[in-house]
């Protein structure tokens, strides 16, 4: 097993079943993923917080399924944690730069193109699914650490780190693929967003580019994506607890 180091590593030149098993995988993703989380989010998202619906399993085999994604092809590809955006900085000033910046980015685009795109095409994202944590704080808790878990540290190992090595790997490490690689991810990512109607697609779709090119910047590792997702989720959570 390859240890996780600091090196940021390139995608190597794969064979061709490893190229076959990945483009399987990526259409697994597609596939699989997006009706489980269309289900999920259409039909269960009101008691989507309880253990006691379809839409709590549906959601947890969802994200099973994209754990074993990955670990299926880190396994296939002889990926460290490292190819996969988990390796260490290399040094203390970068990852803080990246978290900045993004986190700029993102208010910018909250503050200046968000209420634009909500006043042409409505507000359409359905948040249904988290209102239950009003005024309940152990639901909070709970729901801030699976969201950390499965949002925050899962979506970004699986959007960012897996799908763009695995993109831009599939078309051949030319000068232009890793680009094409981000592009592609950030409208697959918008696309997993299909349930919240073009606003949420749009807006989803920008997060997803932004992520990607911070990703990529940051030498292909997700630490700041993680906390700045997370931290964004959090803070959405403490203001419908607080509404």
């Amino acid at each position: 097993m390859k240890k996780v180091t600091s090196r940021p590593v390139e995608p190597e030149e794969l064979n061709i079943e490893q190229k076959t098993t990945l483009g399987l995988s990526l259409w697994l993703l597609l596939a699989v993923h997006f009706t489980l989380n269309y289900l999920t989010f259409t039909y269960y998202a009101e008691d989507l917080l309880s253990m006691k619906t379809m839409g709590y399993w549906i959601f947890i085999l969802n994200n099973i399924f994209l754990a074993s994604l990955v670990f299926f092809n880190k396994r296939v590809m002889n990926w460290s944690w490292s190819d996969l955006g988990l390796g260490k900085p290399v040094n203390w000033w970068q990852p803080l730069v990246i978290t900045l910046v993004t986190s700029g980015a993102l208010l910018l685009f909250s503050r200046l193109v968000r209420p634009d795109i909500i006043e042409t095409f409505g507000k359409h994202q359905n948040v249904s699914h988290v209102l239950a944590i009003k005024d309940n704080l152990s639901l909070l808790i709970t729901s801030t650490l699976t969201m950390w878990i499965t949002a925050a540290f899962l979506q970004e190992l699986v959007f960012r780190a897996f799908l763009i090595r695995a993109l831009d790997s599939l078309l051949g490490k030319t000068g232009w693929s890793l680009w094409v690689a981000v592009l592609a991810s950030a409208i697959i990512f918008a696309g997993v967003y299909a349930h919240q109607g073009i606003t949420g697609i749009l807006i989803t779709g920008f997060v997803g580019l932004v992520f990607g090119i911070a990703y990529i910047l940051n030498g292909r590792r997700i630490w700041p994506l993680i906390l700045v997702h997370g931290l964004i989720d959090t803070l959405t959570f403490i203001s419908i607890y607080n509404m």
